[in-house]
């Protein structure tokens, strides 16, 4: 089946799956549940407070992933690309609910791994065991980590550090939907203050400004902007 759908090569490039032999790979195909599946552009893959409980590896497309403040006060808007797995840390733990939105922006094929047949991989593998490992183990420490960077010394470096620190991903564009009285609230700074800092980064083509809205087309160049 896997090699009808054109996914076998792709398969091995997947994060779960790097490092596998062709003969180990041979055999997780041959043995384990694989549900494929294929979303159009604007298809909901998931969404936020959604019961996770199985992986979802991304094999190839693109998608957009939406994040909401817990009081719907604002949220981040953003895009990533194939390989991808959408959340693993979420198959797991205490909430097994996805914190994000993802829907396809491009023609998307997927493939969902139930927690059954993932605990089965993980017993007979252990490159994936690694692999589902080092992927969880990741995430958790750069959100440890986040909690000592240094403390940013002025109102650019904090606006800078806010968009940062609310995107999955610290590459690509972003698209922030919030009120400038909510950025100023958030940073712990005056709104004229932070609306003279934010048409300052626009003039320097860092982002675009427009009502209740702020389009970074690259968080790479911000971030090397007020470092």
């Amino acid at each position: 089946m896997v090699e009808n759908l054109g996914l076998y090569g792709k398969l091995a490039g997947l994060p779960l799956f790097v490092g596998m032999s062709r003969e180990e790979l041979h055999q997780v195909v041959a043995v384990t549940k694989f549900d494929f599946r294929k979303y159009m552009p604007e298809e909901v893959i998931a969404r936020e407070g959604e019961p996770c409980g199985r992986l979802i590896l991304l094999v190839d497309g693109e998608i957009a992933i939406e994040t909401q403040a817990d009081d719907r006060g604002y949220a981040v808007h953003e895009t990533a690309t194939a390989p991808l797995v959408l959340q693993p840390e979420c198959a797991f733990g205490l909430t097994q609910r996805f914190n994000h939105t993802f829907i396809a922006q491009s023609a998307c094929n997927l493939i969902h791994i139930d927690k059954n047949e993932t605990l089965r991989l993980t017993s007979d593998s252990l490159i994936f065991r690694l692999n589902l490992l080092n992927l969880i183990s990741t995430a958790l420490q750069k959100r440890q980590r986040d909690a000592w960077h240094s403390v940013p010394h002025d109102l650019n470096q904090r606006i800078c550090r806010f968009f940062v620190s609310h995107c999955m991903h610290p590459g690509g564009r972003k698209m922030f939907k919030i009120k400038m009285v909510r950025l100023a609230a958030e940073v712990n700074d005056n709104r004229l203050y932070v609306s003279r800092a934010l048409n300052a980064m626009q003039s320097a083509h860092l982002l675009r400004l427009s009502r209740g809205m702020v389009e970074i087309p690259s968080i790479e160049k911000l971030i090397a902007g007020y470092r």
